[in-house]
């Protein structure tokens, strides 16, 4: 990939909160992943401050973004990161009903089947990978391979 096709992160905002079930700080930061020829995604990254077994959530918004498009351009693909000493992993799952399954951006949330196996999951896991290598708010994500334990079970 060329300096001028490398994909980077756009910090927009953030937001925090308290998980409902067990109190700790919650964080969602959004922004989009860009290369030189404009936005390939946007992305929303929610998770539970200093908590491992909640696994954070990655929702990218994939598809044609700027003027002459509309959100049915585009579609939503969720993953999961689930944190491991060592070094973690993402694993896809369906977009139905997280927070970005909204028409006012993308035209569907799509499933985990119709995504794995496919030209568009390459891609999903390819700006996935620029938005961990680029946007330096995941580092609490990132660290959270530092504190995983095996066993637990996922809450997302």
């Amino acid at each position: 990939m060329t300096e001028e096709n490398t994909i980077r992160a756009n910090f927009w905002d953030e937001s925090t909160g308290q998980c409902d079930c067990c109190g700790h700080e919650s964080r969602t930061i959004w922004g989009n992943l860009s290369d030189s020829n404009g936005t390939r995604a946007v992305y929303f990254v929610q998770w539970t401050t200093e908590q491992p077994v909640h696994y954070p959530n990655f929702d990218l918004v994939l598809g044609p973004w700027g003027d002459g498009t509309s959100a049915s351009d585009r579609v939503l693909v969720s993953m999961v990161y689930k944190p491991r000493l060592g070094g973690g992993s993402f694993r896809v799952i369906s977009g139905a009903g997280r927070r970005a399954d909204s028409r006012g951006i993308c035209g569907r949330a799509l499933a985990r089947e119709e995504v794995i196996g496919t030209p568009l999951a390459q891609e999903a896991f390819s700006l996935v990978d620029a938005l961990w290598l680029t946007e330096p708010r995941i580092a609490a994500i990132q660290a959270l391979d530092d504190t995983a334990h095996g066993g637990h079970t996922a809450r997302t």
